[in-house]
């Protein structure tokens, strides 16, 4: 219970409604595998699946632009609440379609919206990041309803051709990306609560995963239009720093590890949940694992797989749920959801 400064109880802002959008065109390792232009060759054949667990992912369609995969969600979200007004629009994804305006204004359009709109870029933990301040903006009486929507299509930043096998370790990881799109309304009263919230950061490991076109840095350099990332670099930095995080985060929320009943993390691999479920000491058994079916579709990763565990009944009413995320930059948080 927390009390704002007249000594009256402050609600925390819910969870009321999830979705998501799964573009329909199924790609498989082999087609993934059969791109790549190596000299002297390519790479053998499995080699995803044997390092990252990934077996298939979805891909969007040349024609469809970011904002459009956000929107599918959206619409789901306000379709199924007709009677909510939607008073703030955040369009939170690593992806977007311009780097001017917004993409969320494009979207608003989309869905017909007439609210303010805004986008939050914060790399695989966008969507998560948006939640804390849509939670913000509503127990400050800001605003009621928040509409949260992602849209990722990182198939376009994926590098077929890798200068060299130094350069192919780099671009690897890229080759486990998916589209996805997802959408969460957050409001007041009624749906799932948000009880706790922590986000921390390590800057100064920027350069482990990146995308370096489109701004400043490189911005008329083609061939920096790609996604690259040292995945081993970012693990240990995450298997020493999570565990410490998370450990920080239970203490202060007065939550137990064997309380939790459900954990959503955002997934680099089919390994992931395992290797957090040891490093944290919480059962496998209690973690949503969807990468082998999408891969890593980013800051749509934990929403995605939040409404795979709502809609297969791994997570009921009353439940305590923990959403951990993991993103370049380096960052991590945890946020905690009493279902």
């Amino acid at each position: 219970m927390e009390l704002d400064l007249k000594g009256k109880i402050m609600s925390k802002a819910t969870i009321k409604s999830v979705a998501t959008y799964l573009p329909e065109n199924v790609v498989h390792n082999l087609e993934i595998e059969g791109k790549v232009k190596l000299e002297g060759g390519g790479i053998g054949e499995g080699i995803l699946e044997k390092l990252f667990g990934s077996q298939t992912r979805r891909v969007a369609s040349d024609e469809v632009q970011v904002s459009d995969i956000a929107s599918e969600a959206g619409r789901k979200i306000i379709q199924a609440n007709r009677d909510t007004n939607i008073d703030l629009l955040i369009f939170a994804a690593a992806s977007s379609d311009l780097i001017e305006p917004a993409t969320a204004n494009i979207i608003q359009t989309k869905l017909g919206l007439k609210c303010p709109v805004m986008d939050i870029k914060n790399a695989c933990n966008s969507f998560v990041t948006a939640i804390q301040a849509a939670s913000a903006f509503i127990e400050s009486g800001m605003y009621r309803n928040v509409l949260i929507v992602c849209g990722e299509k990182l198939s376009e930043v994926i590098n077929y051709s890798p200068r060299d096998s130094e350069h192919l370790k780099r671009c690897i990881p890229g080759y486990t990306l998916g589209d996805a799109g997802a959408a969460m309304l957050i409001g007041k009263n009624g749906g799932s609560e948000i009880v706790y919230q922590k986000f921390r950061s390590w800057g100064e490991h920027w350069q482990l995963c990146t995308v370096e076109g489109g701004g400043s840095l490189a911005y008329r350099d083609y061939d920096k239009y790609y996604f690259q990332s040292d995945s081993r670099a970012l693990y240990k930095i995450f298997e020493s720093e999570g565990p410490k995080f998370v450990n920080e985060c239970l203490t202060e929320a007065g939550w137990r590890r064997e309380d939790i009943n459900c954990v959503v993390c955002h997934q680099i691999s089919s390994a992931t949940t395992s290797q957090i479920s040891k490093n944290m000491g919480i059962e496998e058994s209690r973690f949503v694992n969807t990468f082998s079916k999408y891969g890593n579709t980013a800051a749509a990763t934990i929403p995605l797989a939040l409404h795979e565990a709502i809609v297969e009944g791994k997570l009921r009413k009353g439940d305590k749920l923990m959403l951990m995320g993991l993103a370049a930059g380096v960052s991590l948080s945890v946020q905690l959801v009493e279902w």
